[in-house]
């Protein structure tokens, strides 16, 4: 990155320093020329980031700088401004962002000087590209983008013209699943419960609620002995911070559940918008015995399927997926690169009407089966109307562009000295505007 901004100063510094050297001009556009130096420096440009393709030739870049200022010039003609706090903050963005890959402000600026710039000269380049742009952006948003109308009737016309050459959708399968995921048991609700009610007694019988907190509580704030410290509205969950904000201070709540567990929350101070608290809390999770029984459940549910079952009726009944199980379980229509990643592999071997086996993925359990397999095919138009607007929107704009521009060229005089370009074109190819 260092030496990409490097090459990118020196550039910077050929335009400053053209002047020292021999220069030409090699456009003349409205009022505006273009030198033979800032053809060089766009080719150099291009070059360094990697958008120099093959063929496109000097008289190719000069005619997209030309492009360029026309658009400019209509702008400015149009009395099209830019938001100069904005375009001043862009700068200021930049310049530090460069500033920012040099391990020091003194090798930035020791790079500058090299390079025979002033921060002003950086500065006075990105504010002129910025400048361009904005403008470039309004006109071409306000002269095409606003003016591109689509109607359905256009679309279903392009479908049919384009539709063999559309990508076709592929090889598909209605998958469905059965979910589901460890939690605490009624017991074990029942234990966390007794343990955080035994405390509770034990601080309603005057003992310290902050050695409690360090020595009972679950959380990683009991080495701080529970506390929190300030926290406003919108920082907690929804139950923690209604208990929080309605206690007194050195008050203790009563047992608080959310879904990290039970809380007992004592307030100890208070300051405008904000309180300050400290916290004993029993973690609510799931027990080696509560994951067990999950499994054997599941496990269970593997076997009513081995004997011919129907999935779709054991989806409903025992998948804690609220928004599948109500459809049978099916996810969706998906193709093999839509398979969820971490079940891609098993998923790809399956075969319709058939079922996997047990699958785990971070804690939870899932049994797949694929309903249906659809061929291949070509997209159906309601399938593909995001992708057709698109394709019809770039179309139009494309159109709309190149009329745009020679309409600038005969409203604003263009000519190219094709005899001082060092190109490998034929000059006769060249069409020179008087």
């Amino acid at each position: 990155m260092k030496k990409i901004i490097i090459i990118t100063l020196i550039m910077i510094a050929i335009t400053y320093l053209s002047a020292e050297t021999i220069d030409f001009i090699v456009a003349k556009v409205g009022r505006e020329i273009i030198l033979y130096s800032e053809l060089l420096q766009q080719k150099n440009q291009m070059r360094a980031a990697g958008m120099l393709r093959e063929g496109m030739d000097d008289l190719l870049i000069l005619e997209n700088m030309i492009e360029n200022k026309l658009i400019v010039q209509k702008a400015k003609d149009l009395n099209i401004r830019v938001d100069e706090r904005r375009i001043n903050n862009a700068v200021e963005n930049q310049f530090n962002n460069v500033k920012s890959q040099f391990p020091s402000e003194e090798e930035f600026f020791r790079e500058l000087r090299n390079a025979g710039l002033l921060q002003s000269d950086l500065k006075k380049y990105y504010e002129d590209g910025l400048t361009e742009q904005f403008l470039r952006e309004r006109l071409i948003q306000s002269e095409i983008r606003s003016k591109i109308k689509i109607s359905n009737t256009e679309l279903h016309e392009i479908y049919n013209e384009e539709k063999d050459d559309l990508p076709i959708k592929p090889e598909s399968f209605e998958l469905a699943m059965i979910l589901r995921i460890p939690g605490p048991s009624k017991e074990t609700e029942e234990i966390a419960r007794e343990k955080i009610d035994s405390i509770h007694s034990r601080i309603k019988n005057n003992e310290d609620f902050a050695q409690l907190a360090q020595e009972f509580s679950e959380c990683p704030s009991a080495a701080v002995m529970g506390d929190l410290g300030y926290f406003s509205r919108g920082m907690m969950v929804p139950e923690f911070e209604k208990a929080a904000f309605e206690l007194n201070i050195n008050e203790v709540s009563d047992v608080i559940k959310t879904h990290f567990g039970y809380h007992l929350i004592k307030l100890t101070d208070k300051r405008d918008s904000e309180v300050r608290a400290s916290h004993i809390l029993i973690l609510l999770e799931e027990s080696e015995d509560d994951v067990l029984r999950e499994k054997e459940l599941m496990q269970e549910i593997l076997d009513k399927l081995n004997e011919g079952q129907d999935f779709a009726t054991l989806a409903t009944q025992y998948s804690q997926d609220e928004e599948t199980k109500v459809n049978n379980g099916i996810i969706g229509v998906l193709s093999r690169n839509q398979f969820p990643s971490f079940f891609a592999n098993e998923l790809s071997e399956l075969q319709p009407n058939h079922h996997s086996n047990i699958l785990e993925h971070q804690n939870m359990l899932y049994i797949f089966s694929i309903y249906q397999a659809f061929e291949a095919r070509q997209f159906l138009f309601d399938e593909i109307t995001e992708e057709l607007t698109e394709l019809l929107y770039t179309k139009k704009q494309i159109d709309l562009y190149e009329h745009w521009i020679e309409s600038l060229k005969t409203e604003i005089f263009v000519q190219i000295y094709a005899d001082r370009l060092v190109s490998e074109i034929d000059k006769n190819d060249i069409i020179i505007k008087d």
